[in-house]
C-alpha cells in the first residue's frame, strides 16, 4: 500500500521539476532506462555526464590561469558544457 503512495509522490516531484525546468524529457528517458534490462545503466550515464562535465571544468580553469589566455578555448569549452548539459 505504501509503494503506490510513494510512486505517486515520485511522479508528482518529478512533474514539479519538470515544471520549473530544472530536469527536461531526457531525464525521463534516463528514468525509463533504469527499468529496462540494465538497472544501473541511468547511473552510469549520470557519472559519465559529471565525469565530463568536471574534466572540462578543469580544462577551462586550467586555460584561464595562463598568462596568454585563449579566449576562443574557453568559449569552445563552456559552449561544449552548455550543450552537454541541455540534452
Amino acid at each position: 500500500m505504501a509503494l503506490p503512495i510513494l510512486k505517486g509522490l515520485l511522479r508528482g516531484y518529478v512533474q514539479s521539476l519538470f515544471n520549473e525546468g530544472i530536469v527536461n524529457n531526457q531525464f525521463s528517458q534516463i528514468q525509463t532506462l533504469k527499468s529496462d534490462e540494465d538497472p544501473d545503466c541511468a547511473l552510469r550515464l549520470i557519472n559519465i555526464y559529471l565525469l565530463d562535465v568536471e574534466r572540462m571544468l578543469s580544462e577551462l580553469t586550467s586555460l584561464s590561469d595562463l598568462p596568454d589566455v585563449d579566449f576562443s578555448k574557453l568559449a569552445t569549452l563552456a559552449r561544449s558544457i552548455e550543450e552537454k548539459s541541455s540534452l
